[in-house]
């Protein structure tokens, strides 16, 4: 207790939370990307209940897309764009509501499969088309992701005879998704209501229309004033608040709290929390992972977010490791390690989840700023994420064939499993001498690192669709490996967690080692025109990347989803190799 006393003094002697308010001091250098200070959402919220009329024009905007036909809806964008949209499909507001809402955040064509498969459900095609709409949504300047979905779902609406006005945009003056829907003369919506944009997007949440428009459409139009007012009412953070007001909120909130408790852990060397969800509540897990590493993860330093991972094995994880329980947690018992219990509301009904994850969203929001406060980091921006964005760029538009590694492989007998060990070069890691195999390989490459004691966590990240027999496959042999290391595990899919987790990967805490999975003949779009190109443009790209940060990662190519079987196997055998 006494590390989070500490850690709230300071808050209050500092005045953390007044600068905060009124963007001054360390808090707004702390919060600066590009020259623009990304501090709006901590006071949007009292915002649009002083302007009644904006939240009346997201209702309006909600009840116009039902009174339109619309059954289905296509939420296409990347990061926290997407995150917020996939945790409330998660919690089941969308149930009953009269619209499926379909999140979109991947450049595979098994992605539109699925989709695809979601809105038709067995009808002609054209009669699915005209029920479905898609939102297109970038809080970055940069990304193209959603202008592929685009200009994909727009081809399908021509080839198919689908008539009328089926799109709509939510981004940045200027960025790239901007230009292109000026250009479509497609409908454009600001994504604060205020018109500006001073928000990052992982902090979208709850008070801007990425959150706003689908708890509308989940409340069927009506009713998202009162699941505001009951936020700001927990959340209390407004302009103007008193000195005393604000010392006060400092020493009460839980979320403030909590900052103040993991500022003590990382001061004890414990920069990795293992994050206790349970029940309908696990589906905020990947939000929160994203919204504390994609803002906290430079410089070598940052927090660590584990999401499903054993606590009753947590005895045989690094000393680096500490506990926050949400809400009742998993009731699993937790082992000697220090942890933090925070509170989690139970909202009844539709608008209670919905008031429940506006106030999970905005206090999350708070003690990620906060906490980046008490460690001096900047939470604002994600320069590592825009390297390999630019690398995906480059090699997607050069001509003829992507780069695709010849040299440096390990490959299995049959040739349809390949391990790219050239880029641990960059890492000052020697590749493993005379393996016969891909397993063995692996096996050695680890074992070394944690002689080395270079291994503090393993990520392996498939390049694809987040569904399936091969991502069953990674994730269950991912598992294994980890157990028998000893180590926190991610499991990830691109190009969906490159705009959540990768700027940690690539800045943040360096002890990792990433094992990156591209299938080299994916699956094919079934309707409509689109390419895998940019889909292994951002696998090679986020390689590229990791390589410019000296981080240790290796690239595991195979030939397509049906070596399954034998990705299982391979990293089934490094476990039993590193035992």
């Amino acid at each position: 207790m006494g590390g989070i006393e500490a850690g709230l003094e300071r808050l209050r002697r500092e005045d953390a939370l007044g600068q905060l308010l009124e963007g001054r001091g360390a808090m707004a250098e702390l919060a600066e990307e590009a020259g623009d200070r990304k501090l709006a959402w901590a006071t949007q919220m009292a915002w649009v209940l002083d302007h009644p009329e904006a939240l009346g024009a997201v209702e309006e905007t909600a009840n116009q897309l039902r009174a339109g036909g619309v059954r289905h809806l296509i939420w296409a964008g990347m990061g926290g764009s997407v995150q917020v949209v996939r945790v409330l499909c998660r919690l089941g507001v969308f149930d009953g509501a009269g619209i499926a809402v379909h999140p979109l955040d991947s450049t595979d064509p098994a992605a539109l499969n699925r989709i695809l498969d979601e809105i038709s459900k067995g009808r002609p095609l054209p009669e699915a088309l005209a029920e479905t709409f898609m939102v297109a949504v970038s809080m970055g300047m940069t990304s193209e992701e959603p202008i592929t979905h685009l200009e994909w779902f727009e081809g399908l609406l021509e080839e198919h005879g689908v008539e009328g006005t089926r799109v709509m945009v939510m981004t940045l003056p200027g960025s790239y998704l901007d230009d292109f829907a000026r250009k479509r003369g497609a409908r454009r919506l600001p994504i604060q209501l205020d018109g500006e944009s001073h928000t990052a997007g992982r902090m979208s949440a709850p008070s801007t229309q990425v959150f706003l428009l689908p708890a509308a459409l989940a409340l069927g139009g009506k009713g998202l004033r009162e699941v505001v007012e009951r936020c700001q009412s927990a959340y209390r953070i407004r302009p103007g608040l008193a000195r005393e007001e604000r010392d006060r909120l400092v020493s009460e909130d839980p979320f403030i709290r909590l900052s103040a408790w993991l500022h003590a852990q990382i001061g004890e060397g414990r920069n990795a929390i293992l994050l206790d969800l349970a029940g309908a509540d696990r589906g905020f897990g990947p939000w929160v992972e994203q919204v504390v590493e994609e803002s906290l993860g430079k410089g070598g330093r940052g927090l660590l977010v584990f999401l499903d991972q054993d606590l009753r094995a947590a005895h045989g994880l690094p000393d680096r490791v500490s506990v926050v329980r949400v809400g009742e947690g998993s009731g699993a018992t937790l082992p000697d390690r220090p942890h933090h219990d925070l509170p989690l509301g139970t909202g009844d009904g539709t608008a209670g989840r919905l008031e429940e994850a506006a106030r999970f969203f905005a206090g999350w929001d708070l003690a990620v700023a906060m906490l980046g406060y008490l460690e001096g980091i900047t939470f604002a921006g994600q320069p590592a994420v825009e390297g390999y964005k630019r690398y995906a760029r480059e090699l997607r538009d050069r001509d003829g064939d992507l780069p695709y590694p010849e040299r440096g492989l390990v490959s299995s007998p049959d040739g349809e499993i390949a391990l790219w060990l050239e880029p641990l070069a960059d890492a000052g890691i020697a590749a493993p001498a005379d393996a016969s195999d891909p397993a063995a390989a692996l096996a050695a490459l680890l074992r070394a690192m944690v002689a080395q004691g270079r291994l503090g966590y393993l990520d392996v990240t498939l390049n694809g669709e987040p569904a399936g027999e091969l991502w069953d496959a990674v994730g269950e042999g991912a598992r294994e490996l980890a157990a028998a290391l000893h180590r926190p595990l991610k499991v990830r899919s691109g190009p969906a967690d490159y705009h959540s987790t990768e700027q940690s990967e690539t800045d943040g805490p360096p002890e990792l080692l990433s094992i990156r999975i591209l299938v080299r003949e994916p699956e094919a779009v079934r309707a409509g025109a689109y390419s895998a190109r940019f889909l292994h443009a951002q696998a090679l790209g986020t390689v590229a990347a990791m390589r410019d940060a000296h981080r240790p990662v290796v690239l595991l190519q195979i030939r397509g989803t049906a070596q399954a079987p034998q990705v299982r196997g391979l990293l089934a055998e490094a476990a039993r190799q590193t035992l």
